[in-house]
């Protein structure tokens, strides 16, 4: 086939053969391994040395892996290239790295920022030359957003401490590299132009709401692709049981063909099948380029015949009939002749040049072109650009398909990577407002959590604002609470990141920012804030500019950035500012009392009086506030902290003094929580007892093992998780702790005591003087829901003796009130279908589905309406939709109507997509499937290399991955009364059986319906005799109606089961 050289080619071409160091990029079918060939085609008087990270993009261009090139063994880093280190380059590798003139690398974007350092050293080392990669010109060819390099758990903290990112553009060599970026446009493999604006956004990862229509249009969940389609999938379990049974459905003789090896072989030294299974009418893609050009790797087709030596495939893309047989992959090193850079023969692999190809993986499909696709969600994406590799291997829209419906968490860039690209080919800024912003928080490794930002915004050289916030995480604190000595509740009125964003989108309006430690906040709104719109522009990272940076906390950071700008402007050519902010979006900041002083400036020309409200509450100025907005501020702390379980007479006070700092003295607040736990009295022999949040315990490592020690020494039962069922108390480092158990504590009226107070009992035993006691006591902020007592009442008799209370909450139903963006908090358990849905990322995901907002508290302007499952109960949120009128929804109705709207979204087998556990294609973090007895999934491992970090307990499960790991489970009966939380043999009187209605219910549905097609199957019979039809027709009804007769019987004795086993 004919190549065109475009105007891209073309000089792309002149810059190689200048001797410019390059970078050639592009999307996906753009031309860039048709690039490389051309040049290496037309190369003759240099030695080109051709490599590539992995042994399959390696075959893809035929040379060899960097490790197998370099010499590099596993395990090896840039020190051991140093003197007196583990590299030692035997004289073949040696004589074949002095003579290179040029080095190309595949697959740049694959490459990992320490191998780029290495081979950078070793160059320079072999050839005793100290410029860049040792004077040898380099030609770098990938697309830097599909997949990225591979860093496991292991080795994470390592590229933290000494690089900025794993990619190859963050190793200390490349500033020193001066690459020229060759940016090829012209798209070759698809021709529909919706289909390629749509790969542009997600490219980027930043798809539209009307691309994500049109591609959820290709959505069937009950696809079954034709023989001439092909899946691909993130897993690859879920290809090879794909393909086996796809094979085994066929009524051929089935085949096997073993490869054989010779010499020095490994995993990875070619491209086809150990064991390849085949027989007549299986799909296959060739994994060589024919040296007669009818196919090339990456063409499908059909066998047609099959024998034990040859297999004949007629090929999909001209029809034509090849006849196949064993090919011998020749594995090579490369060396040095006489004639320049070759390679010799070390051993050899023989076996068919197919595999089965009904489905591959994403990894394996990366490079091809799949005229007719079908995308296998299950189990999501594992890496960052994972759904762009796949989607960009179909060629329109007409032939694509997906098994589920296509979510922004599908959809992972890298948004370093993506600021670099759109900057390139952005228009030149000429703003002169700049904003840095400095960010710290949470790492748990596999999740990150903001905790705290602080932003200036500088105008020329003149400062217009400085000021920040902390940020409730939504998680354990971990070593951040540790390191900045965060007390017990020391963020509960602090707002969340969505809440806080409006405000510094306002401040920050109209200029390029410039941040500190940016991938955390990319990587938190993941977990976080999950689906949040950042909206800050297209600006750059500090690091970018290779200045140090010094400074402690973001405070310190954020000035010494502003500071090196004013000494010397930073160089900024390109950038997108960040847009028109919202003016009505209310923002928030909040500076805690126990906190450092923080500067508190905010520019008035982007401020509402909102903002000032709550800057003054924090140490901003106090002149010409609005006191509706000041009492409106108090109304949100005070509900933040009622809903986070911390809200006591230290933090009522807190709230009245900012607030007559701000000029408002006569407030409305909540009842501070005055119930108290006497804890000798819970932990009694038995009680089942959790912990979140530990990093440590009484001295000594809180790992499970030793935590079932602790707990087995004082006949405690240690738990993993907090269910309503099997669970009686938790202990967390921070009562007020947004962490998934302390939610489920705070839903299923489950005591928390913290972990100080934990140690002072575990030390000192039980106390006997009733003051020390209540000194010792925590705070709950939803109190345990029992059933009634109906001789004796439990209230206290301050209660008892109370006036009647006459006050009537407004109920309302789903279908009148809840319209598209209606704000909506939740209070106890809220069930869908029989799936108990946990406050945050759950609950977060359905609403989102639902079109409506979900709210973590109930207040006076954020809340519209709230959703509970006890009507009389009188705790936090109850109070604070008593206090702020706001409407009730009863949890029943609101389940009934959520089911239908999800029917209406043809979302109903979602429950039941539960995926297997599977292995990756490329090692990624594990979700483990959650025990039983707990209704929120169980938080991914920690990995070893962040062993000093608290075991994490976040929220960053979407409602469909939560529903499809949940077991159903049914809500129990509503309480009618609320009481104060009880002691642990009270407690655990309370656990009544949790019905099961949905399995008898199921059954007797089906029992029923085949009933009716047993009867339907007899009407046949008599009317078939009736009209004279033949035999035939009659025994086969007769035979269908008896079939269907048994299924009855089965399925009417499991209900029957199920109704006795419920009852």
């Amino acid at each position: 086939m004919a190549i065109t050289i475009t105007s891209e080619f073309q000089d792309a071409l002149d810059r190689i053969n200048t001797g410019e160091n390059v970078l050639i990029t592009g999307k996906a079918g753009t031309g860039k391994s048709t690039l490389l060939r051309t040049f290496l085609d037309s190369v003759e008087e240099k030695n080109v040395l051709v490599t590539a990270p992995t042994g399959v993009a390696a075959l893809n261009v035929g040379g060899f892996t960097i490790h197998k090139a370099f010499g590099f063994r596993p395990g090896m880093y840039p020190d051991d290239l140093k003197s007196g280190g583990k590299y030692h380059a035997s004289a073949a590798t040696a004589k074949l790295l002095q003579s290179v003139d040029i080095l190309v690398v595949d697959e740049i974007s694959m490459v990992r920022a320490d191998l780029f350092d290495m081979m950078n050293l070793a160059l320079q080392r072999m050839r005793k030359d100290t410029r860049p990669f040792g004077g040898v010109q380099l030609v770098l060819v990938g697309d830097l957003l599909q997949l990225p390099p591979v860093v496991t758990d292991d080795e994470s903290r390592l590229f933290t401490e000494h690089w900025d990112s794993p990619y190859f553009f963050s190793a200390h060599c490349y500033d020193d590299v001066a690459l020229s970026n060759i940016n090829l446009t012209t798209v070759w493999r698809q021709s529909d132009e919706e289909f390629i604006e749509i790969l542009n956004q997600i490219r980027e990862g930043s798809v539209s709401g009307a691309a994500l229509d049109r591609l959820n249009q290709q959505v069937d969940a009950d696809f079954q692709a034709p023989n001439d389609w092909v899946t691909v999938s993130s897993r690859r379990k879920g290809v090879d049981k794909i393909n086996r049974e796809r094979l085994d459905a066929l009524d051929t003789q089935k085949f096997l063909s073993v490869a054989s090896r010779s010499g020095d072989t490994d995993k990875t030294s070619f491209s086809g099948s150990d064991e390849l299974h085949y027989a007549v009418g299986a799909r296959v893609m060739t994994v060589i380029n024919d040296p007669l050009g009818r196919f090339v790797n990456g063409s499908f087709g059909t066998v047609l015949k099959a024998t034990d030596d040859t297999i004949t495939v007629q090929l999909d893309h001209n029809g034509e009939v090849v006849e196949l047989s064993h090919h011998v992959w020749e594995i090579k090193r490369p060396t040095v002749t006489d004639a320049g850079i070759g390679s010799e023969v070390i051993g050899s692999v023989s076996q068919f040049p197919v595999i089965l190809a009904w489905a591959i993986t994403i990894h394996k499909s990366q490079g091809k072109t799949i005229p007719k696709l079908f995308i296998n969600l299950a189990g999501g994406t594992a890496t960052d650009g994972q759904f762009y590799v796949a989607l960009s291997r179909g060629v329109s829209l007409d032939n694509l398909r997906f098994s589920a419906p296509v979510e922004p968490r599908h959809i992972r860039a890298n948004n370093s990577l993506v600021r670099r690209i759109r900057r390139d080919v952005g228009p030149v800024t000429t703003t002169d407002r700049i904003t840095f912003l400095s960010i710290d928080g949470v790492n748990f490794g596999i999740s990150d959590h903001v905790a705290r930002i602080h932003a200036v915004v500088m105008e020329g050289s003149q400062k217009v604002a400085d000021f920040g916030t902390w940020i409730n995480p939504m998680s354990d604190l971990g070593s951040f609470g540790e390191r900045h000595s965060i007390p017990a509740g020391g963020l509960a009125m602090a707002p969340t990141l969505s809440d806080f964003w409006p405000l510094l989108l306002r401040q920050a309006e109209g200029s390029i920012v410039v941040g500190d430690n940016l991938p955390m906040l990319e990587r938190a709104i993941r977990h976080q804030e999950k689906g949040m719109d950042l909206a800050l522009g297209n600006g750059y990272d500090f690091s970018e500019f290779s200045i140090p940076l010094s400074g402690s906390d973001v405070i310190e950071r954020s000035h010494a950035m502003a500071a090196a700008h004013s000494e010397i402007p930073l160089s900024i050519g390109h950038g997108q500012v960040v847009p028109l902010a919202p003016q009505h979006t209310e923002g928030a900041v909040f500076i805690p009392s126990w906190a450092p002083h923080s500067p508190m400036l905010l520019d008035p020309t982007h401020a509402t009086e909102s903002d000032h409200a709550w800057a003054a509450y924090s140490g901003g100025p106090t002149n010409d506030l609005v006191a509706d907005e000041v009492i409106e501020t108090a109304d949100l702390l005070s509900a933040w902290a009622v809903s986070r379980g911390y809200w006591t007479e230290s933090e009522a006070d807190d709230v009245r003094t900012r607030a007559s700092h701000a000029g408002v003295s006569n407030l409305t607040l909540p009842d501070v929580e005055s119930l108290k736990l006497d804890i000798p009295s819970l932990l009694v022999p038995g009680t089942r007892i959790a912990f979140t949040g530990r990093n440590n315990l009484l001295g000594g490592p809180a790992d499970d093992d030793r935590l079932r020690e602790l707990c087995a020494a004082k006949e405690l039962e240690y738990k993993t998780t907090v269910s309503r069922t099997r669970c009686d108390v938790l202990v967390a480092h921070d009562p007020a702790s947004q962490s998934r158990k302390a939610q489920n504590a705070r839903e299923f009226g489950k005591p928390i005591i913290s972990q100080d107070d934990f140690e002072d009992w575990y030390n000192n035993g039980p106390a006997t003087d009733s003051s020390t006691a209540a000194e010792r006591t925590s705070v709950v902020a939803e109190t345990a829901t029992l059933p009634p007592t109906p001789e004796t009442s439990t209230l206290p008799a301050t209660e008892q003796e109370a006036p009647e209370d006459t006050f009537a909450y407004t109920w309302v139903t789903p279908d009148e009130y809840l319209t598209p963006g209606t704000r909506v908090s939740f209070r106890g358990s809220t069930y869908v279908d029989g799936v108990l849905l946990p406050q945050g990322e759950p609950l977060q995901g359905l609403c989102s589905m639902l079109g409506i907002e979900y709210k973590q508290a109930v207040t006076k302007t954020r809340c519209d309406v709230l959703v509970t499952d006890a009507p009389d109960a009188t705790d936090g949120k109850m109070k604070m939709a008593r206090m702020h009128n706001k409407p009730l929804i009863r949890q029943e109705d609101f389940d009934a109507w959520a089911k239908q709207k999800l029917a209406e979204l043809d979302f109903d087998d979602a429950r039941d997509a539960v995926s297997e556990e599977q292995e990756d294609e490329l090692p990624v973090e594990a979700v483990e499937p959650a025990p039983l007895e707990t209704p929120a999934p169980a938080v991914r491992p920690v990995a070893a290399a962040a062993a000093e970090q608290p075991v994490p307990d976040t929220n960053w499960v979407s409602y469909e991955e939560y529903v499809a790991s949940s077991a159903p489970a049914q809500p129990p009966v509503p309480s009618q009364t609320v009481m104060p939380a009880a002691p642990m043999s009270s407690i655990a009187s309370s656990t009544g059986a949790v019905a099961k209605r949905p399995k008898f219910e199921k059954a007797l549905k089906r029992t029923k319906q085949s009933a009716i097609v047993a009867a339907a199957l007899f009407v046949v019979i008599i009317a078939a005799g009736i009209a004279g039809l033949p035999v035939a027709v009659g025994g086969i009804s007769l035979l269908g109606s008896m079939a269907a007769a048994i299924v009855t019987v089965v399925f009417g004795i499991k209900a029957l089961v199920h109704k006795v086993q419920d009852a």
